[in-house]
């Protein structure tokens, strides 16, 4: 991939209430962006079909895993685990070569180290 950019849950639900605009290149949003978001909604499914339409979406295959799986072997040596979900989608990120637009820079910034870059546009 490495052309576009992975956005987050916070920033895609900013994009669809009207609060940010996203690249006019490739947007992607990791499988687990997909479940938390249309977990909230009326329609889940509906809303699926929707972002499906939209975003290219990104699963987690053996790359994304064995990335998430060396992560988190190496932060929980240093004591200082994030949350799976947050650690799913920056692995997606760091496999997939795409910076990650999210505005929850605070829970993504100990995956720099390993090799995430944090969309700093849009």
């Amino acid at each position: 991939m490495g052309e576009g950019v992975l956005v987050d849950t916070d920033a895609l639900i900013d994009y669809v209430r009207g609060r940010r605009k996203l690249l006019a290149g490739p947007c992607y949003i990791s499988e687990i962006t997909l479940y938390e978001f249309i977990r909230g909604t009326r329609n889940p499914a509906e809303a699926k079909g929707l972002l499906e339409e939209e975003f290219i979406i990104v699963y987690n295959d053996n790359e994304v895993l064995e990335k998430a799986t060396k992560i988190w072997r190496a932060l929980k040596r240093e004591g200082v685990l994030i949350d799976d979900r947050d650690m799913l989608i920056g692995a997606a990120a760091i496999a997939k070569g795409l910076p990650l637009l999210t505005g929850s820079t605070k829970h993504f910034r100990r995956l720099k180290q390993f090799g995430l870059v944090l969309y700093e546009g849009v």
